[in-house]
């Protein structure tokens, strides 16, 4: 009886490590392969951003139609495999190039508007995040004021568009808010008045990168905030 119940003993102990070094095993494996899945993703956003950085001249320089994909995945340094992985087509990565552009201005403008500012400094801010995406990113620029409706397939246009329609209800309800607090006159159409102000900067903009040497930086921000704030004219009586 007492081999018999050492028998079991050893079995029991046996069972046991072995589960232990099986369970050991598996953890690692997991944890082996998590990190190579982590590896690969790392790997694949770095490759999408070099992509999007490579489209952003490639469109910018040879517009959309002329644009190639082997193009942007040369100048990028990505296998046209890993290109089309991650954009299964030109329109699709066109698209989300002029996404996160919109998007990013809007991030950081919500960013801002999060802490307590006065409200001439939320005005700047605005401007000069505007300022940011059209001027310090020249390409972005050339393609927001020359691409956007140059014979883009319909489908694309239409998100384009609506991303648009969303930067301005973005900044029509910044307005709002504004209006809410009696910083803008009662009258004032907060829709109306976001569209005008991005025609202003975009205008202003296109025009500054067209005559680079007439007008600084702080020349450019001084008139975007005086036509928005004051208007042009001192009096018209």
């Amino acid at each position: 009886m007492k081999a018999k119940s050492g028998d079991a003993s050893a079995r029991v102990l046996f069972d046991t490590f072995s589960l232990t070094w099986y369970l050991i095993f598996v953890l690692t494996s997991q944890i082996e392969r998590l990190s190579e899945i982590m590896l690969v993703k790392g790997r694949l956003t770095l490759s999408k951003d070099k992509i999007l950085r490579a489209a952003m001249e490639v469109f910018s320089e040879n517009g959309y139609h002329r644009a190639s994909m082997d193009e942007i995945a040369l100048r990028a340094q990505v296998a046209k495999g890993t290109l089309y992985y991650n954009f299964p087509s030109k329109s699709q990565l066109f698209k989300t190039m002029v996404k996160e552009g919109f998007e990013d201005i809007m991030q950081r403008t919500q960013a801002d508007l999060n802490t307590p500012l006065p409200i001439k400094e939320q005005i700047l801010r605005i401007i000069r995040h505007h300022l940011d995406l059209f001027l310090e990113s020249r390409h972005f620029s050339h393609i927001v004021f020359n691409e956007l409706s140059n014979g883009i397939e319909q489908d694309v246009l239409e998100e384009l568009k609506e991303l648009r329609r969303e930067h301005l209800r973005f900044l029509a309800s910044i307005l709002e808010e504004s209006k809410c607090e009696n910083f803008i006159h009662p009258d004032v159409d907060t829709n109306l008045a976001a569209a005008s102000v991005i025609g202003t900067l975009e205008s202003t903009c296109n025009y500054y990168l067209s005559h680079p040497n007439e007008y600084s930086r702080d020349d450019l921000e001084r008139f975007v905030f005086n036509i928005i704030t004051k208007g042009m004219f001192i009096s018209i009586e």
